[in-house]
Formats: structure tokens, sequence, C-alpha cells
């Protein structure tokens, strides 16, 4: 897909941005406080945003979060990469973990890394990641 444009993540994007999460998490956002989600997330400076836009319409939304190093190194972290059900299979997500290193890139980061389910280390592999130990996580 050629005509999609990716831009940092607005307020008024939420309407849009939320349901595309919902997708991702199974999670229901519709009740959250959308005003009160915004300034908490746009107060993080580390953190950097972009959706896809197609005619109009919010098609993929993903984050790079950057994270300075004690040790001076810069690294990112890719987090919340989701393509709407309706255009996935057109490349899209390809563009978007692209356009999620650049960032990386211009900041510096001497490594990007992410999390992702086993059924998606295939399309993560192509795209230049690479299986490095064992994640774990511990929801509180």
């Amino acid at each position: 897909m050629n005509n999609i444009l990716f831009r940092p993540v607005e307020k008024k994007d939420l309407n849009q941005v939320y349901p595309l999460l919902e997708q991702l998490t199974g999670m229901d956002y519709s009740s959250r406080n959308k005003d009160e989600c915004w300034v908490s997330f746009n107060t993080n400076t580390a953190i950097n945003s972009i959706v896809g836009v197609v005619n109009n319409k919010i098609v993929t939304y993903g984050s790079i979060i950057i994270e300075n190093k004690i040790h001076g190194s810069i690294s990112g972290h890719i987090e919340d990469i989701v393509v709407d059900e309706d255009f996935r299979g057109q490349n899209i997500g390809v563009k978007l973990i692209n356009e999620l290193v650049k960032i990386g890139e211009v900041k510096e980061c001497y490594r990007i890394t992410l999390f992702c389910k086993d059924h998606l280390v295939d399309f993560y592999s192509k795209n230049g990641f690479a299986v490095n130990n064992l994640a774990m996580k511990k929801f509180v």
C-alpha cells in the first residue's frame, strides 16, 4: 500500500486508536477518560508513537520508547504494534516497523527490542529482528 501516511499520534486520534488497540489486546477502552489518558501519555517524552493513515482513516498504530542507559547508550523498545483487521496482508505492518526503526536510528539507538507472540516470530525475523534471550513478564 503506497498511499499510507505516517505521522505522530495526536489527541484527536484517540477515537480511532483505541479501537485498534482493542483489536490487539481484546480489552475495552471505551470507559477510559481520554483527556486524562492523553495528559499522562503526552507528558512522557520517551514515547514516540505514530499512526498510519489511509484516506483519513487510521489503519495502524505503534510506538518506540527511548531509554537512556546508565552507561551512556540509548536503546529503543517497540510496543503496541497493530494493523486494522481490514488492512492486514498489505505490508502495512512492515512499513510501520520500518518507520519506528527509523525513529530509533535518528535517536541513535544502539539496539531496538520488541516482544512478540510465537506466531509472529517469522514476521519480525523477515524485518531484521532476531530471537535473543527469553522474555518474562509479571502483570501487576
